[in-house]
């Protein structure tokens, strides 16, 4: 029986100050990973690069060669399903750097009865010729 008693019997109530330690630490806690969540979020938010950066290596590749394309074709145009096939990009990725390119100025997108068309600007022209876009070669 005194062991049923020890089981089922009632606890003792913690004292007041030690009900308020407890509370006081869960709150302290609870604060603690708030903060950590916004501030995770936070280094994530102004982690964003400029728009004309890129890390992936193969965004930039696909770029470049959307870029040799359209300059390759000169006054002419290119539509976005030529340069995916004769690049051997998929067209996903050709649109994406054809975005990125018309975004930034280096391209302009003409619409024509066959599609769209893109043409290279005064400033993708300058860019095909300057240093920095023949040392990535």
């Amino acid at each position: 029986m005194g062991f049923l008693k020890k089981v089922f019997g009632k606890k003792e109530e913690p004292t007041e100050s030690e009900f308020k330690a407890a509370l006081l630490k869960k709150a302290t806690d609870n604060m603690n990973a708030i903060n950590e969540a916004s501030a995770a979020q936070n280094s994530v938010t102004n982690k964003t690069m400029p728009a004309y950066e890129t890390n992936d290596q193969a965004k930039k590749k696909n770029i470049r060669t959307v870029l040799l394309e359209i300059a390759e074709r000169g006054e002419a145009g290119v539509l976005a399903t030529s340069i995916s096939d004769k690049a051997g990009i998929c067209k996903l990725d050709t649109s994406n750097a054809l975005s990125f390119l018309t975004r930034n100025n280096f391209a302009e997108a003409v619409n024509s009865p066959s599609g769209v068309k893109f043409y290279l600007t005064e400033v993708g022209r300058k860019y095909c010729l300057s240093k920095e876009f023949n040392s990535e070669l």
